[in-house]
């Protein structure tokens, strides 16, 4: 087979070593559901936060094939659900510890973690990062 180059930057090492770890393709079932979601966590969770180029192109691929089987699979409704019910859910679902979910909200793990539990509140302002990450609607955070 023929490979094709796309305009701008080329595949790096790294980034063909993830897709042998982990090709990228549509997810089917809930094993490899959650194989993805270990691949997202193990790049996210990482203590010192940064990702190479090549891992955050990877990163992007992998949680749009993520969220397509979301949309296909989800049993989601935040109808009766408190923000915080909600945020537990979703991270759960989407495989994240209070490190990376610190990293989506730009705050510190020890206070994502004071939000899992439901000693911080979620502000507006995290509530809309929160609707925007999760493809959700922000009321599911006020």
């Amino acid at each position: 087979m023929r490979r094709t180059r796309l305009p701008g930057r080329a595949a790096g090492d790294e980034y063909l070593e993830l897709i042998q770890a982990l090709p990228l393709r549509p997810i089917r079932n809930q094993d490899e559901y959650d194989a993805a979601g270990k691949m997202l966590n193990r790049l996210l969770g990482r203590p010192d936060g940064k990702l190479s180029a090549d891992q955050r192109d990877y990163v992007e691929a992998l949680a749009l094939l993520v969220e397509a089987y979301d949309r296909r699979h989800s049993r989601f409704a935040a109808a009766g659900r408190t923000p915080l019910e909600t945020l537990r859910y979703l991270v759960a679902q989407a495989h994240l510890g209070p490190v990376a979910l610190g990293k989506v909200l730009g705050i510190t793990h020890a206070a994502a973690s004071t939000m899992l539990t439901g000693h911080r509140t979620i502000s507006l302002k995290n509530a809309k990062t929160l609707a925007a990450y999760f493809k959700v609607d922000v009321g599911a955070f006020v």
